[in-house]
């Protein structure tokens, strides 16, 4: 049996670092719905709290979990175990640039913008520092 440690490694590094930004993301927008009126006010089941924060822990930590391995497995295909260093301003970059378009589409909203700063911070720290990192550790 032909095992490719190195690919595993990849693809444990964008598992880990998806989880990562998943967990931290999941719990900004927990508390920024929890803790603002405006949205509860808008929410007609305001009183199934539980269910929404149950069901956005799922979708957020498993969306950003697969866009993980997605990266890990591209980080192993262009040789980011030899420069990890350029994966990750590119993929710390391209987390600041679809935070901006977010910005650019949607418009900066003032209760929205802490939680979209927090999010793009976490995932460009993840996906741009913790992947290449995992990644790259020598056996």
């Amino acid at each position: 049996m032909n095992v490719n440690v190195e690919l595993a490694q990849a693809l444990f590094a964008g598992w880990v670092a998806g989880a990562i930004a998943g967990m931290v993301t999941t719990a900004v927008v927990i508390i920024f719905v929890v803790t603002t009126p405006a949205v509860r006010t808008r929410m007609p089941w305001a009183n199934r709290l539980p269910v929404l924060a149950i069901l956005m822990a799922n979708g957020l930590t498993f969306g950003l979990t697969l866009v993980g391995l997605v990266l890990g497995a591209v980080f192993h295909n262009v040789g980011g175990r030899e420069e990890p260093l350029t994966f990750g301003l590119v993929a710390a970059g391209a987390c600041v640039a679809l935070g901006g378009l977010y910005l650019f589409v949607r418009g900066a909203r003032g209760r929205e913008s802490p939680v979209l700063l927090t999010s793009v911070v976490t995932c460009a720290l993840s996906f741009g520092l913790v992947l290449p990192w995992l990644g790259s550790i020598e056996q």
